[in-house]
């Protein structure tokens, strides 16, 4: 385990691509709290998105194989690379306006893109809706550390985003699964 004490990295920097990608999930994971006080808040999206394509390709590889339906397959993909870049527009405009948090897009985007770790063990079976609420906490810590806002603001933002994103993303899920969404059949 990361302790406080320990050089914690700052930020993912793909010249020491392995290395640097194992301490920076190693310390999200389990120094969130460090991690993200330490987190630089600018430098670009350049780091954070390739952190989060990268644990997006693993998740990937891994549920190839197991699922078998490429439909399921794809909106996974797709889920993963959106949501991270949707949730931080939204939890950035909710941070700033509502709780008059000062910040940035890239700041909120950083916090979502490093808690996409969790989406390295979300394919084991039965811990997967766990490793989501994980996933929510890691981007709670983030938040309220980045923009200094209190942990009750940080799930307040969160519950809001979470429900925003089911309802704009349920529609568009529906159709690529082939299934009705929100119809009611007499």
């Amino acid at each position: 385990m990361i302790s406080p004490e320990q050089d914690v990295p700052t930020d993912f920097t793909p010249d020491n691509f392995l290395s640097s990608f194992f301490r920076t999930a190693k310390a999200v994971l389990l120094v969130p709290g460090f991690f993200y006080e330490r987190m630089k808040t600018n430098g670009g999206l350049r780091n954070p998105f390739i952190f989060l394509i990268s644990c997006i390709l693993i998740h990937t590889l891994i549920v190839s194989l197991f699922a078998r339906n490429q439909a399921i397959i794809a909106f996974h993909v797709i889920n993963e690379f959106l949501f991270p870049f949707a949730a931080a527009g939204i939890l950035f405009f909710i941070v700033t306006r509502l709780f008059k948090a000062s910040g940035t897009y890239e700041v909120a985007f950083r916090v979502n893109a490093y808690a996409a770790a969790t989406i390295l063990f979300s394919w084991i079976p039965l811990i997967g809706l766990l490793v989501q609420f994980y996933r929510f906490y890691l981007i709670a810590v983030g938040l309220s550390r980045a923009f200094s806002i209190r942990g009750s603001q940080a799930l307040l933002a969160i519950v809001i985003t979470v429900i925003i994103y089911i309802f704009a993303l349920g529609p568009i899920m529906t159709q690529i699964l082939g299934g009705q969404w929100l119809t009611a059949t007499p």
